[in-house]
């Protein structure tokens, strides 16, 4: 895919340009994440259920960032 974006704003095209990366990183935290604490005694679902109330707010499905 080639794709090409004008813009003055050098936060926004580093947001183009980054954005694979950011989706990546939000599958792994999502389907990941909460794995480095399954055996430990802090309480994850809440930072969890935080995480998920964000990416409803912002209508991210985790299954149309990654293949």
């Amino acid at each position: 895919m080639k794709a090409t974006f004008e813009s003055e704003d050098d936060k926004e095209i580093k947001r183009l340009a980054k954005s694979t990366d950011m989706a990546l990183f939000i599958a792994e935290l999502v389907n990941n994440g909460w794995r480095d604490f399954k055996h430990t005694d802090y309480d994850y679902g809440k930072a969890w259920n935080k995480i998920n109330e964000l990416l409803t707010e912002f209508s991210i499905d985790i299954d149309d960032l990654i293949d």
